[in-house]
């Protein structure tokens, strides 16, 4: 009567895919890229006293930023490979660009955060535009993945 069910996807993606490696490794740079953005937003208004922690804070977190991109643009890359056999599809390649940019945006800025005039006027604004541009290439990251969650190429 009944037909048994053949899943559409081998056992061996599915239990790559079922460890979600790459929406885990996501949320660091995300969440580091955000806190960068609100702390150099707050950097502009903050008691000189509180400056000097706060720039500490934000040259960590960006020195930190392109170390964390990276396994989360690999993870990417292969959990896109699993899921569609292949990197080019149109959204991962809208994808595999956002992420590029993203990263070398992080790469600018920890570059900024480490020359040692983070919080002088230009560089701060430039460096506050930066952490704009990475906030939005996060965002945009994360909305294109949510498309792409339960899309599975079979095989």
């Amino acid at each position: 009567m009944f037909e048994s069910y053949t899943h559409p996807v081998s056992i061996k993606r599915r239990r790559i895919l079922d460890l979600h490696t790459h929406p885990v490794m996501v949320h660091f740079p995300e969440a580091f890229s955000l806190t960068l953005l609100l702390l150099s937003f707050f950097a502009f208004f903050v008691p000189q006293a509180l400056l000097e922690t706060l720039s500490s804070t934000i040259k960590v977190l960006s020195a930190l930023l392109p170390f964390f991109a990276i396994p989360a643009i690999a993870t990417g890359l292969i959990d896109g490979k699993l899921r569609f056999r292949k990197v080019t599809t149109p959204l991962l390649k809208k994808k595999i660009a956002l992420s590029l940019i993203f990263f070398i945006t992080s790469v600018a800025l920890a570059a900024l955060a480490l020359s040692g005039q983070l919080l002088t006027s230009p560089i701060h604004i430039i460096y506050f535009l930066l952490t704009i541009i990475a906030s939005l290439c996060g965002a945009l990251l994360g909305f294109i993945g949510g498309r792409l969650l339960d899309a599975k190429f079979p095989g």
